[in-house]
């Protein structure tokens, strides 16, 4: 059995600006020398690294409801991120949870320097001072929360001594890969005639069909020398349905497909059939009886619920976390951080490996959005062999290592590891459906169960909170 699994799905529409990529990385290096030699308060250490980012983002999102637009938005903005490290690659002020911080966050006449909004009309001095601006915010709060960290491990014996940042060789990248201008109106009324489907149901009591786009442009670098000029273009369209089953049970449906570029998606008579299947999927529902009383036995996962299951609950676990220090000690794991201390460990049956594949463009013949050629370190991602017949082998990673994984693989996105293209394959063990169903029924018989359950569809949360 393979499967994919695909972190990322959004959707965009183009821009163009005057301000030239030369003019951007121009004063983003101007501005971070000046940084570099100046930043120093009395009494505190000088920053060993920044970062900038700047991001030119033009998303459009649309929800229709019963044929009728309900929102509709085309928008454009700019903003910068400044990331500032006050220490040394050892030890610095970051992996450290400040619960001040965390409560009561920031003043309101403190100046902002993560995702800040800029002018999106920006000249060479207007960016240096909104990047001045962000970088001395930035720094400051950097030297108090190691002023923090250095006192919450004052008289306390640290058994993990993983240095809180990784060296790397720094090099520079463009990635801006075509894209076809998206039509506002054109898609409003796609979804708008796709949700009209919905009419001629009137059992569905919640419906909507959804597309979002984003086309976002990136301006990187850090003191290291790193830069990099990266594209990101999504396209996405979603539609979900729910009613109310006879016996008073809540049943929701989705249909999703993600591309690139809006030329990707299926044609409109296909689209209008996923619509209608949906729509009576959750007509015949109504009349399905839940379960009386708890059931305790074998459950047999099929197609998209299997992969669902595995994205939703296991798959998480594949990046690697770093446990933050608070002036109380260490914190507890995350939800996800189960796998931290198993790499080496058996976590799945034998016959089955998993590959996380970040480059791969193409699944066979069929296109892949989860691929990407430049993390958010600046780094080219590599091919991990995360799980080999069974057993943890390594974990999905950035420059922030952990005991246990202590390179980075190319998988910051989003300021931490994250899922790209998840391929699992299995050995010369794969049984058929028609053999998986008889082995579930064997262990009905062998429990003495009255029956088994095979479950084929799973709801995406994303999709159904959205």
């Amino acid at each position: 059995m393979k499967r994919i699994v695909v972190a990322t799905i959004i959707f965009l529409t183009a821009f163009q600006f005057s301000f030239s990529k030369d003019d951007v990385m121009n004063a983003m290096r101007d501005e971070l020398s000046r940084s570099m030699k100046e930043l120093k308060l009395d009494g505190l250490g000088k920053p060993y690294y920044i970062e900038y980012s700047l991001q030119y983002v033009n998303p459009y999102n649309a929800n229709a409801t019963l044929g009728k637009i309900v929102e509709s938005q085309d928008t454009r903005y700019a903003k910068i991120s400044v990331g500032v490290r006050v220490g040394d690659y050892k030890f610095d002020n970051t992996n450290y949870f400040d619960i001040g911080l965390s409560f009561f966050g920031s003043g309101d006449d403190e100046e902002s320097f993560n995702s800040r909004r800029v002018p999106f009309e920006l000249d060479y001095n207007v960016l240096r001072r909104e990047l001045w601006l962000a970088t001395d915010a930035a720094y400051k709060q950097a030297a108090e929360i190691l002023s923090k960290k250095e006192a919450s491990l004052k008289n306390k014996v640290r058994k993990d001594t993983t240095y809180d940042f990784l060296i790397v060789s720094p090099k520079k990248t463009i990635d801006t890969s075509d894209f076809a201008l998206i039509e506002p109106a054109k898609f409003d009324s796609l979804i708008t005639e796709l949700s009209r489907v919905f009419l001629a149901y009137p059992g569905v009591a919640v419906s909507s069909v959804s597309m979002e786009c984003t086309n976002e442009t990136t301006y990187y670098l850090n003191s290291e020398g790193m830069e990099y000029v990266r594209r990101e273009i999504y396209t996405g369209l979603e539609a979900m349905g729910a009613t109310q089953a006879e016996d008073g049970m809540s049943v929701t449906d989705f249909y999703s497909t993600y591309s690139f570029n809006p030329e990707g998606l299926p044609k409109l008579d296909s689209l209008r059939k996923a619509i209608y299947l949906l729509a009576e999927n959750l007509t015949n529902s109504k009349k399905a009886n839940s379960l009386d009383e708890p059931y305790s036995g074998p459950v047999l996962f099929e197609g998209q619920a299997a992969a669902e299951l595995t994205a939703q609950i296991f798959a998480p676990n594949l990046v690697a976390q770093r446990t933050p220090i608070t002036d109380g000690g260490f914190t507890d794991n995350d939800r996800y951080a189960a796998f931290q201390n198993k790499v080496g460990g058996r976590v799945l049956p034998e016959f089955l490996s998993i590959d996380a594949k970040p480059t791969l463009e193409k699944y066979g013949t069929t296109p892949v959005v989860g691929h990407f050629k430049i993390d958010d370190d600046g780094l080219t991602p590599r091919d991990v062999k995360l799980v080999e017949n069974g057993y943890l082998k390594s974990l999905l990673s950035s420059r922030v290592p952990t005991r246990r994984i202590r390179e980075s693989n190319g998988h910051n996105r989003g300021g931490s590891p994250m899922l790209s293209n998840i391929i699992f394959s299995a050995s010369d063990k794969q049984l058929s459906s028609k053999e998986l169903k008889d082995k579930l029924l064997k262990l009905v018989k062998d429990r003495e169960l009255p029956y088994g359950i095979i479950v084929k569809r799973i709801q995406n949360l994303n999709i159904l909170y959205t």
